[in-house]
């Protein structure tokens, strides 16, 4: 008998087994947010994938986790890697988390930052592009985002992109690059912006 897991021991079934038996590739599975959420795939059924660089600390919650999936280590700028690991995984979904996290870290290393925010999803999203397996792909940013006001409340997906520091900045071109995507090729019918040729007669 396969063993349950910790979800379905509490009698507990989230989102009606969508995710069960879906292949997901998570990017920056090795990080703190992704490996908490390749831990929630795996017990909600799925399949999860990682594709990341390898931790910078130790100990660190992934290798704590001990999760046995398969892996990639591999840099997100490497835009042919990030298409043949795409291909080779042909996942049904994909969470995109991996990026340079660190405010302080993009003031010292400004285009380490912006490369590894803006062009590693851009490789990523068009790798996903070229895979008909994929139905879904879910792009993580941050409330850095947003153009800081100073508010007391949070911000909302209506409050203007900005950001004055490298991290932040990137996050909101990342945000201009997924809508980017989901509109000229995920999310709408084929457009024609070119001239067409007359029709023969």
């Amino acid at each position: 008998m396969a063993p349950r897991s910790a979800l379905e021991g509490l009698g507990m079934t989230l989102f009606n087994g969508q995710y069960r038996g879906r292949r997901v590739l998570v990017t920056g599975h090795t990080g703190f947010k992704g490996s908490w959420l390749s831990l929630w795939l795996r017990e909600l059924g799925a399949e999860p994938i990682g594709l990341a660089l390898p931790p910078e600390t130790a100990p660190n919650h992934w290798q704590l986790l001990g999760l046995d999936m398969v892996e990639y280590l591999q840099d997100m700028r490497d835009s042919a890697a990030v298409a043949e690991i795409v291909a080779d995984v042909q996942p049904d979904i994909v969470f995109h988390l991996a990026a340079q996290p660190l405010v302080r870290r993009g003031y010292r290393q400004p285009l380490d930052t912006w490369t590894s925010n803006v062009v590693g999803s851009a490789n990523l999203l068009e790798a996903c592009r070229h895979v008909p397996a994929v139905k879904a792909v879910v792009v993580v940013t941050t409330d850095k985002c947003y153009q800081n006001r100073e508010w007391p409340w949070g911000y909302r997906e209506t409050d203007s992109l900005g950001g004055h520091d490298p991290y932040s900045a990137s996050k909101a071109a990342v945000e201009l690059l997924a809508a980017s995507y989901r509109d000229a090729f995920f999310n709408a019918p084929v457009r024609h912006y070119w001239p067409r040729p007359a029709p023969a007669t």
